[in-house]
């Protein structure tokens, strides 16, 4: 069964490959741009193996088990990006494997991390794969699979597959069918993006332009079809579109289904969203302040006077896009938005929004707003019971009270965290990175931003990064995509040993 449903993820990509082809013909035709060659050549390989996949799951067991779900979205992942990086390699647009593979991982898990230093160089058909890949990865690969091939699994197991992908503590069914509720968010998702294109295509985008920025901005993916990212466009209108979009794809997707049916009292009563929206007002105005503030310092230097936005107007647009772009783990630039020039308290800001991310269920990357406030209410009535030894506390979330074993959960995924922080510092000091870079690219790469500080930072190239340090940052993505446990879970001997006892006994 694993077999078939390989086989139905890759004639997906093969499908996404076919269009990035026809994209890249017609510029072919129009501009003269050679590389649909490397598009058709690799959605042949992918789709010859898809088929192959498919054809041999139809002869092995149909039953999918609770321990294949970890497998199947872990390796799924990956596969995606094995296949994903050829037109890279085909084209000429990347030179080797590891840059070829850390460029895929990166745009598949909406990171948004690039090793290209040469983007308004790139063909438009490399530009548009980039941009489809971080759309595809935005609500996830298998969640797709599961709202349009719903065949390819049954009843309980599309839960289990849809949970071990989606961000977030738990999952929000929309309808009492998993393969109903992942069509619901996908088409809220593509009605989003298209909406996003429209609006970018008023301004002074091209409609290749408009469409691109339009999947990485609903993803919160980041890629941009300019070296420069949104500040190319120097234009105060698309800042503001991207703005909106940036806020609204980092909030739950099925607020939006509540919205749209009439359940108002839902989005109201919903305190991670109610969190969120307040941290934006906040941070901004704090940003504003701080911009307002800082050239009055001592110690400034003239470097970060001239990086400093000029103007009330200026300053809280850059302040706004700023936080909007970095706590939906975007990654977005805009104009004068080297926050590495604007000094220590600016950067780590900063890097605090990129950690926490936006809220669950959304296509934002990130711990998730929701942990955040579960850990600091966790430890809130920890506190309390020092006191009250007799009370009874309860961690409440919305009005409504988070059972134990979800705030076990929440506890055992900052345990994680903090675990492969250490081992991530360790490692890539050891690959030949900085202390203070290691630990930023790690919290960036978790993070599915992309963009973090020094070396990772926005005036920096990741192509410059040690080979290892690049296999490991992309594992981080990964990591950070599926939140660490989905991923972790394939390493234990138990998962595949209980699958093949199941199979066994069958």
């Amino acid at each position: 069964m694993k077999s078939r449903l390989f086989g139905v993820l890759l004639f997906i990509e093969t499908a996404a490959l076919l269009l990035t082809a026809a994209v890249s013909w017609f510029y072919h035709v129009r501009c003269g741009e050679d590389d649909y060659r490397a598009f058709l050549i690799t959605a042949a390989i992918t789709g010859i193996v898809g088929l192959g996949l498919y054809l041999w799951g139809r002869w092995r067991k149909k039953n999918i088990d609770n321990d294949d779900t970890f497998v199947i979205v872990s390796l799924s992942w990956i596969l995606f990006s094995l296949f994903g990086m050829l037109p890279f390699l085909f084209s000429g647009s990347i030179d080797n494997i590891t840059d070829a593979f850390f460029e895929t991982i990166s745009g598949f898990t909406t990171t948004g991390s690039t090793i290209l230093k040469n983007i308004d160089q790139q063909t438009h058909g490399i530009l548009f794969w980039r941009a489809i890949m971080q759309w595809l990865g935005g609500l996830g690969i298998v969640v797709f699979t599961l709202a349009f091939v719903p065949t390819v699994a049954k009843g309980s197991k599309r839960a289990t597959l849809f949970a071990a992908e989606a961000p977030g503590m738990s999952v929000e069914k929309l309808s009492p069918s998993m393969h109903v509720t992942s069509r619901i968010l996908w088409f809220i998702y593509i009605f989003m993006t298209l909406l996003c294109a429209f609006l970018y295509s008023l301004g002074p985008m091209s409609l290749f332009d408009a469409i691109c920025h339009a999947f990485t901005t609903i993803s919160t993916g980041g890629y941009s079809t300019h070296q420069e990212s949104i500040a190319f466009f120097r234009s105060n209108y698309i800042e503001y579109v991207a703005i909106a979009f940036m806020i609204l794809s980092a909030i739950n997707f099925s607020m939006f289904y509540f919205l749209i049916t009439g359940r108002w009292h839902l989005l109201r009563k919903n305190e991670e969203v109610r969190v969120y929206l307040t941290s934006i007002v906040v941070l901004t105005l704090v940003f504003v302040v701080l911009f307002l503030v800082a050239p009055q310092l001592n110690g400034v230097t003239g470097q970060q006077l001239a990086s400093y936005p000029k103007g009330g107007k200026d300053v809280f647009k850059t302040s706004l896009f700023h936080v909007a772009s970095m706590l939906s783990n975007t990654g977005f630039a805009s104009q004068n938005s080297n926050y590495d020039l604007w000094g220590m308290l600016f950067v780590m800001l900063t890097l605090l929004m990129q950690i926490v991310g936006g809220c669950a269920g959304s296509a934002s990357g990130g711990i998730k707003i929701s942990r955040v406030i579960v850990l600091f209410k966790f430890i809130k009535n920890s506190l309390k019971e020092l006191i009250q030894p007799t009370g009874v506390f309860t961690v409440k979330m919305s009005g409504q009270s988070i059972d134990e074993l979800t705030v076990r959960r929440v506890c055992n995924f900052f345990s994680w965290f903090m675990i492969l922080l250490i081992l991530n510092v360790l490692v890539l000091t050891w690959s030949g990175m900085s202390l203070e870079d290691a630990g930023i690219a790690f919290l960036t790469c978790f993070s599915n931003l992309g963009m973090g500080s020094g070396a990772t930072g926005p005036s920096a190239s990741l192509a410059d990064l040690p080979t290892m340090a690049k296999w490991i940052l992309s594992a981080d993505m990964l990591l950070g995509r599926l939140e660490i446990i989905t991923v972790l879970l394939i390493f234990f001997r138990s998962t595949w040993v209980t699958a093949k006892s199941v199979r066994n006994k069958n």
